[in-house]
C-alpha cells in the first residue's frame, strides 16, 4: 500500500537495502556497497520510499549522491538515485527506470537517513 497516492513504489517484503556512492546516471555503482538488512535500518528506507511525493514537471538533476538498491523477499529488485538533503531539509529520489520524474521525501525522513548513513 502506498501513502496518499503520491507514488506507486513498492515497500512490502523488503529483505535488504544496498547503498553506495553514485557514479552518475549511466551506471549503477556496485563497489564499496553498504548493506542494510536489520529491520530498523530497512524501515528507514521503506519510509523514504513510502513517503516520497512526486513533483510536477520533467526534471534535469545533477549527478546523484547515492545509488540505492532495494532487494525484496521474492528476489525482485528496485533501484533509486538519491540526493540526500541537509538536516531538516527534504531529500530527492528518482526511480532509475524513470529519470524524468523526481520525488521529494520529507525532512524528518532525511534526518533518519543521515543518521543511518553516518553509522555505515
Amino acid at each position: 500500500m502506498t501513502g496518499c497516492g503520491s507514488n506507486d513504489f513498492r515497500t512490502d517484503g523488503i529483505e535488504e537495502v544496498r547503498v553506495s556512492e553514485s557514479d552518475g546516471f549511466s551506471s549503477f555503482q556496485d563497489r564499496d556497497v553498504i548493506t542494510y538488512d536489520e529491520l530498523e535500518d530497512v524501515k528507514v528506507f521503506a519510509d523514504m520510499i513510502r513517503n516520497a511525493e512526486q513533483q510536477p514537471g520533467v526534471v534535469n538533476m545533477a549527478t546523484p549522491e547515492y545509488d540505492v538498491e532495494v532487494q525484496y523477499q521474492d528476489e525482485t529488485v528496485d533501484r533509486y538515485y538519491v540526493w540526500l538533503g541537509d538536516l531538516g531539509m527534504p531529500t530527492s529520489i528518482m526511480d532509475v527506470n524513470d529519470t524524468h520524474t523526481v520525488y521529494l521525501v520529507p525532512a524528518d525522513v532525511t534526518d533518519e537517513l543521515i543518521s543511518l548513513l553516518e553509522q555505515g
